[in-house]
């Protein structure tokens, strides 16, 4: 990305060190010169402006992301107070399974403004959902313009009505069956990667920087991620997918869009599969 200086942290001894070792060496082929360093001591991200959480066991192949939640619960939520004492102003983006859930627990935890909590969950199964319509139409993936809201899990929400290629609609140019198909296929694809080589790697990675160039750069793009609402599409007490704006103070806006009842109704499940996953870990509602 050529954008920050990046400090790395991992309690292994060796691991962080190791990977900013990797990543300094490619780093002439991107052009980087910017510092990369890997330690274990958490007080390393002092001065930090965004602070990325990816801390936690990660799925195995047959787990489902609500599997994950008391284990790393129990990680994120001393981890973010440290985040806290050291980089008080930064902003957090949260990576660690379920994400939703997570980042409510961060905002919760660390105390910050809601604009400066948010998950990735959102723009990765856009990302996934992108590619399978650029992959059904034979068409370059870059034109296919997309929004998935919702849980980042069995219960997100690929916005069809919102989904172009080019402008186009996409039901301009896919029957309502193979769109079904391609909606099917966009909320197993995260499991269907898992079971076939044990994690996913390059799409997160790619979020992740795409989402970190947005606030470090204040890009203000619009894209779908974890936030916490305050009363839009009806919520509060918990973060969910929606559209915002992502920019320098973090999440500068919630989009509201027309809904029709069936995704309304949609997004209403959605936020319920989410809360029950706060209250498996007893988390208060803000209100």
């Amino acid at each position: 990305m050529r954008i920050a200086d990046v400090t790395l942290v991992d309690i292994q001894d060796g691991l962080a060190e190791g990977e900013a070792l990797d990543l300094i060496q490619s780093s002439p082929a991107i052009e980087f010169d910017g510092k990369i360093n890997g330690t274990t001591k958490i007080s390393d991200i002092e001065g930090s402006n965004l602070v990325i959480v990816a801390a936690g066991v990660s799925r195995k192949p047959g787990m489902s992301r609500p599997e994950l939640l008391e284990k790393n619960a129990n990680i994120v939520s001393p981890l973010v107070q440290e985040i806290v004492r050291y980089a008080p102003d930064c902003k957090i983006m949260m990576v660690t399974n379920p994400v939703d859930v997570m980042t409510y627990l961060a905002y919760l935890k660390s105390g910050f403004g809601r604009n400066r909590i948010f998950g990735m969950g959102g723009l990765l199964d856009t990302l996934r959902y992108r590619s399978s319509i650029a992959l059904e139409l034979n068409v370059s993936r870059e034109d296919i313009r997309a929004l998935v809201v919702g849980e980042h899990g069995d219960h997100m929400i690929p916005l069809v009505d919102y989904t172009t290629i080019a402008g186009i609609p996409v039901r301009e140019l896919l029957d309502e069956n193979t769109i079904q198909c391609i909606v099917e296929r966009t909320r197993s694809s995260g499991s269907d990667v898992i079971s076939l080589k044990g994690g996913t790697a390059y799409a997160p990675a790619a979020v992740i920087a795409v989402m970190a160039e947005a606030v470090l750069r204040g890009r203000n793009r619009v894209m779908a991620s974890s936030v916490v609402p305050n009363g839009e599409y009806g919520l509060r007490g918990l973060a969910i997918g929606l559209p915002v704006v992502l920019g320098k103070d973090g999440v500068e806006k919630i989009i509201e869009l027309p809904l029709d009842d069936a995704t309304k109704s949609q997004l209403m499940e959605s936020a319920n599969a989410i809360r029950s996953g706060t209250e498996k870990l007893g988390i208060s509602s803000d209100g």
